[in-house]
């Protein structure tokens, strides 16, 4: 957030004629000799985390998408796992990966609305332009964005969380909050791979901090009255059903082995155990239509096997530790 806060503060300065640090003055001497361009064009701004490789059709295709239409203000990629194979935690995670944007996102992306474009490859509309093109309308950088994003008011438990785990989907729900007309989209075909982690214990802090944040952005997005849609087809209702549903995972799983368990002891339990195994051929479904390589449902089968840990133990651990936040 540091980083992203100096790069933020420094095109907000540039792009309002305020006067500049030293440090955003250099930022502008670079900027002219090692680009040839004045703060006041770079109109879009790509963050990347250090262990994420960009794939060489990433970049150009997330600036086609945002050329395309001016009402997005932030597009992410698809992330996948750089190093599956190095144990079996990092096998667990990669169809958690792959579901999480071709499912997850991708449905969001339909509203304009994702709620986290990811800190490991993301595009910002640092501005907008308006009929006239000297007429910039900032908002990456607006002041209420930077504002939000750069508040070190952490007197509640809840605005701990907020501000103190995940920044990248913060920034997201800051954005939202301040422009809910504008598009938030995933571009599928945008790829970058990232370095996962590769032990149980560094994995299970990690979800922790997701999980928890993800809890209370969701909080925040589900008071934004002005998200797409209306009633039970809008994204805050979709927002309070992820809310919810994020909520009731580790019930979720042991509904489920208590409908194995009933039907070995023969109770009529065909329809429930039918839906939830629609439900995983309708994935296998997805794979074979979006990325049709059979090796998927091979890391489909792993992530099923672990998912016990993936909705009882996690969440109930990051639920526990709501008060932790340590990296």
């Amino acid at each position: 957030r540091d980083s992203q806060l100096i790069a933020m503060q420094w095109l907000r300065s540039a792009l309002m004629n305020d006067r500049l640090t030293p440090l955003e003055f250099a930022l502008c001497r670079a900027a002219s000799v090692l680009a040839q361009a004045e703060p006041t064009d770079l109109e879009y701004l790509l963050m990347v985390d250090a262990d994420t490789t960009i794939g060489i059709e990433c970049i150009p295709r997330l600036v086609a998408a945002m050329e395309r239409d001016p009402a997005i203000m932030g597009l992410c990629g698809e992330t996948r796992v750089a190093n599956k194979r190095d144990s079996w935690v990092t096998r667990i995670q990669v169809y958690e990966y792959y579901i999480s944007h071709h499912l997850s996102k991708a449905f969001e992306s339909l509203w304009g609305g994702v709620t986290c474009l990811p800190g490991c490859c993301s595009m910002y509309r640092v501005f907008a332009r308006k009929g006239d093109p000297t007429a910039l309308v900032p908002l990456l950088v607006a002041p209420e964005v930077v504002a939000a994003y750069s508040s070190n008011d952490t007197q509640t438990l809840h605005q701990k969380n907020l501000l103190l785990l995940g920044e990248d989907r913060y920034l997201t729900t800051v954005l939202l909050r301040a422009f809910p007309r504008r598009k938030l989209l995933y571009v599928p075909r945008a790829v970058c791979r990232t370095v996962v982690p590769s032990s149980l214990a560094v994995l299970v802090s990690q979800r922790r901090r997701w999980i928890n944040s993800t809890i209370h952005n969701l909080l925040e997005l589900v008071l934004v009255r002005d998200l797409c849609g209306a009633f039970c087809c809008s994204m805050r209702f979709l927002v309070l059903m992820d809310l919810l549903g994020n909520a009731v995972l580790p019930a979720s799983v042991i509904f489920c082995y208590y409908l194995v368990a009933a039907a070995c002891l023969g109770r009529p339990v065909a329809l429930p155990l039918l839906l939830v195994a629609l439900a995983f051929a309708l994935q296998v479904a997805m794979i074979l239509a979006t990325t049709r390589r059979v090796s998927y449902i091979y890391w489909m089968a792993i992530y099923i096997a672990a998912l016990p840990l993936w909705n009882l133990v996690m969440p109930l651990y990051a639920f526990w530790r709501f008060d932790d936040f340590s990296w």
